[in-house]
């Protein structure tokens, strides 16, 4: 008797017998490999973000230690304008050099 009613159940929850959607499998495939390159992305992003920051740091001590120095402290005790455009140029530079790097832009990751 259980086991009837076991075929009778499972026949009535059964879905119905239909094609494969393959559309919907297809739009799956195309949203997870999107999600893997995505997190491929933001890996690359957090390294380099790591990076810049680690380079940031070292000008940051570098530039420390300079203005720690007898000689450049006493320049900028004579003239603290001119030190102070010197520091300005210095972290243009810095960053100039960040930026000239060539990492992707967003735009380049949306067409790739």
């Amino acid at each position: 008797m259980a086991d009837a009613f076991d075929r009778f159940l499972a026949a009535s929850l059964a879905p119905a017998e239909r094609l494969p959607d393959r559309r919907f499998v297809a739009n799956v495939q195309a949203r997870i490999m999107l999600e893997d390159r995505l997190e491929r992305e933001r890996r690359a992003l957090m390294a380099s973000l790591a990076t810049e920051l680690v380079a940031l740091l070292a000008v940051a001590a570098a530039v420390w230690i300079l203005g720690h120095a007898a000689p450049v402290g006493e320049w900028f005790a004579q003239s603290s304008a001119l030190g102070l455009v010197v520091l300005l140029f210095a972290f243009g530079f810095v960053v100039a050099m960040f930026i000239s790097a060539g990492r992707p832009t967003l735009r380049s990751l949306e067409l790739g």
